[in-house]
């Protein structure tokens, strides 16, 4: 059948299938190394974003900064493996990209050893935070190398063919067996993986795939094996290494590991007990009788601590005058669930998202908290502490938040007004909240007054009264009315020594002067400090502000960067101008006419367009993975799903897209479809946190954003196709051309659209999820995608298509 305008030159050319079975088992052979690359690449990534969370404090900082470093080696990577050998030379063309794929199978590895080793390789301490500049630095040096072998692998695979009448695999088919291997791989590595494999057993068995896949390959192409006989034999051989390591010797690998990574952490320590959960990395060291327990390379707990947990736990508890129901979320199994046991309460439920926690600590427990686990009082939830509060109303009389500082978005969610908006529902008419917050011990930095003075305006919207404490950490307390909250020594022991507690650890004279946290002259510096503090905002779901603040402090406590600082200064209009001057450029750097009949300016706005692409689909799936975080619960647990589904959209918008006939207008239509759903995000992330919190309109949620992160991935998708059939000459240009033009053509352009797409890709997670959600909030980054995608359809509207046989050919002749 001939296209729509009635050229026979659109005619999909038979010659370019196989046209017996050597050529279609060659075909197949091929594909499984496709397919098997991208199930290595995305367990290489998953296990660099797990290894960076503990490196890096835990914080999805690190994720944006490591994002961009994979981003940005595999835009590198497809730009120069389009240059690398020149197709006419089918066998060099295997041979690099059987090079690069081994590059990347023994990367895979050693990226675990560098992580494991890189305090000492950048002379951070114990218990010292990387600075900006390191993080960045490390990310690149450690991280860009080995997805530099991924981008390399891609033109690679797109050069090599059958014969100068058509490849192997068409771009389409190459896009969408990557992303099914990366499908198929990241969600066997969230949903299996994580938790019955060590970190170097994965790392060795995906290794091992993709080198037997690479060595049936050598096999099938049967010129290169007659010419490289011996390499597939080799690869075999190391492809059985490789697993037969993982399975004899795996284990013991990775506890070397552990121990080089543990005596960088908590040098002097003995490492007792070390687990990978679904949610973060646990490891728990011991030095005489004192246990410390690391939650993603970062000191949680102390214990036993009974001279800090018991004075605590009673200075909570006689805040309110008769709490009978307790929420008390994370950290009570190390002391503070006993204590608030000696109080005549009728019910605790603790909220500890990680079952492996409580696992990992219980054998270690002294015996008085292993009985406050097991007392018929305690309900204990193995849930997300918001998930978990959204399905209360009206149950809690006293709430004891032990949660991290807002270091990372994930954390930030439990600072926000709409979580204190839940709270406040799950909370009795008189309640009271008792939380801490990071402090000077003395006079407050302005920075530090500006962190503290937002999280009490926010508070203060749900929470009418409200004590924040002298010291380090500061002891935030809100009331749901005035009266509840008390300062007065008299009255706190008072309330104390009414309901009759009997604790070898307290006595009610600690009221009386053993701390300054509330002593009345302070207590007025504090709310002075705060009241003079400048830009007071309220952090919000939508714009997390406080995470930036808390991120500022950590920068400030390192004394080597004020970057943060800076980019919270940064105007919007200049974030809108650097994405306007990188546009200008892909455009200049696409330039160049092309075998398809498109011309330079042409060339350059197609290019553009997946750059952009790539921008916003990165951009929009850390907004959907953000409002997830805040509406649905602990997105860890989730996150082989999010990229399962993410991967599963790539694959189908990449196999529709590679049927329609009009290429150039679909394109068009992508970018406004990209548009709208960018304008929609903040709307659709608002109406559905105005819910009403019951379970099945949550697990609702979870369908919505679940659709939203395939919809994104299927707009992806589809864009790259497409751009591939307008920057490939159409098969019946393709007959006319040397065979050493075809393949580099074909090379060349996927090379571009790889570079492009990935280099704006690689923009978005770093702008995305360092700036514009943090410091701007969702609202302004969805103004920016969805000006950013409307820009690029009207340049392709305006700006022509490429001649009738090139604009309106099927996109699957050469897509």
């Amino acid at each position: 059948m001939s296209s729509s305008n009635g050229s026979n030159a659109c005619r999909p050319a038979r010659s370019a299938q196989p046209t017996n079975s050597a050529e279609r088992l060659g075909r197949v052979s091929l594909a499984a190394v496709i397919f098997t690359w991208g199930i290595q690449a995305i367990v290489t990534q998953s296990l660099i974003l797990r290894e960076s969370m503990v490196l890096m404090a835990g914080s999805e900082f690190a994720w944006g900064i490591v994002l961009f470093a994979w981003l940005l080696g595999v835009a590198v990577g497809g730009a120069v493996g389009a240059r690398l050998p020149r197709p006419a030379d089918q066998a060099r063309c295997r041979l690099a990209l059987l090079i690069a794929l081994l590059a990347l199978n023994c990367a895979a590895v050693a990226e675990l050893w560098l992580f494991r080793g890189a305090r000492a390789f950048l002379d951070v301490g114990p218990g010292e935070f990387l600075p900006l500049t390191k993080i960045v630095t490390t990310a690149i040096v450690f991280v860009t190398p080995t997805s530099f072998c991924v981008g390399c692998a891609f033109p690679l695979a797109c050069a090599i063919g059958r014969n100068t009448s058509g490849p192997y695999l068409s771009f389409g088919a190459i896009y969408a067996l990557e992303s099914a291997g990366s499908l198929v791989g990241g969600a066997a590595f969230s949903f299996w993986a994580v938790e019955a494999l060590s970190p170097i057993q994965t790392a060795l068995l995906a290794g091992a795939l993709n080198s037997t896949a690479c060595a049936a390959w050598c096999w099938r192409a049967r010129k290169f094996a007659a010419r490289h006989g011996s390499l597939g034999l080799a690869i075999l051989a190391l492809a059985l290494g490789a697993a037969g390591i993982a399975l004899l010797a795996g284990e013991r690998l990775n506890a070397s590991l552990i121990l080089r990574r543990w005596k960088l952490i908590a040098p002097g320590y003995e490492l007792v007990a070390e687990a990978e959960s679904r949610y973060q990395n646990l490891a728990l060291g011991r030095r005489g009788g004192q246990y410390s327990l690391y939650c993603d390379g970062q000191l949680s707990a102390d214990f036993p601590d009974p001279y800090t947990f018991g004075p605590l736990a009673h200075f909570y508890l006689c805040q309110h005058p008769a709490p009978q129901h307790v929420l008390l979320l994370g950290g009570g199994a190390e002391g503070l669930l006993a204590q608030i046991l000696l109080h005549p309460v009728e019910q605790v439920d603790y909220v500890e998202t990680d079952p492996r926690q409580i696992s990992l600590l219980q054998p270690f427990l002294p015996e008085v908290d292993r009985e406050a686990l097991a007392d018929p009082r305690v309900r204990v939830h193995h849930l997300d502490a918001r998930y978990y509060i959204k399905t209360q109303t009206d149950r809690f009389d006293l709430v004891i938040a032990r949660l991290p500082e807002p270091t990372s978005a994930l954390r930030a969610r439990f600072f926000t007004d709409e979580f204190f908006a839940e709270l406040r529902r799950a909370c009795r008419k008189e309640a009271v909240l008792c939380l801490t917050a990071a402090a000077a011990p003395g006079e407050l930095t302005p920075r530090s007054r500006e962190y503290l003075a937002t999280l009490q305006a926010t508070l203060k919207r749900h929470f009418p009264h409200i004590i924040i404490s002298w010291g380090d950490p500061a002891q935030v307390l809100a009331a749901t009315s005035h009266g509840l909250l008390t300062s007065n020594p008299d009255q706190l022991a008072a309330r104390y020594l009414q309901r009759g507690v009997d604790s070898p650890l307290f006595d009610p004279a600690w009221f009386f002067g053993a701390t300054d946290w509330l002593e009345p002259a302070k207590l007025k510096r504090r709310a002075a400090e705060l009241a003079s503090a400048e830009r007071v905002e309220l952090s919000t779901d939508l714009r997390p502000i406080i995470y930036v603040q808390r991120l500022i402090l950590w920068e400030a406590a390192t004394g080597k960067s004020e970057l943060l600082s800076r980019l919270r200064n940064l105007p919007l209009l200049a974030v809108v101008g650097t994405l306007a001057a990188a546009a200008i450029l892909t455009i200049i750097w696409s330039r160049g006419r092309n075998d398809s009949g498109a011309s330079s300016w042409q060339s350059g706005i197609v290019s553009l367009a997946v750059a952009t692409t790539g921008f916003a689909t990165m951009a929009l799936s850390l907004v959907w993975l953000f409002a997830f975080q805040s509406l649905y619960g602990y997105v860890y647990g989730r996150i082989g799903w999010i990229v399962a589904l993410f991967m599963g959209g790539l694959v189908v918008g990449c196999l529709l897209a590679a049927r329609l006939r009009r290429p150039w207008h679909s394109l068009i239509a992508v970018d406004v479809l990209l548009s709208v759903l960018a304008a929609s995000a903040p709307i659709t992330i608002s109406a559905l946190s105005a819910a009403p919190s019951t379970p099945t309109l949550l697990r609702l949620v979870e369908v919505c954003i679940s659709v939203l992160v395939f919809a994104t991935g299927l707009l992806g998708g589809a864009t790259f196709p497409l751009a591939a059939s307008l920057l490939v000459a159409p098969e019946g240009a393709q007959a006319t051309l040397a065979a050493e033009n075809v393949g580099s053509q074909r090379s060349l352009a996927a090379g571009k659209i790889v570079a492009a797409d990935h280099a704006g890709a690689c923009l978005g997670a770093i702008l995305c999820g360092v700036l514009l959600v943090p410091v701007f909030g969702t609202p302004a980054t969805a103004a920016i995608l969805c000006g950013l995608k409307l820009a690029s359809a009207l340049l392709l509207f305006t700006g022509g298509r490429p001649s009738a046989s090139a604009g309106h050919r099927p996109a699957h002749d050469t897509a």
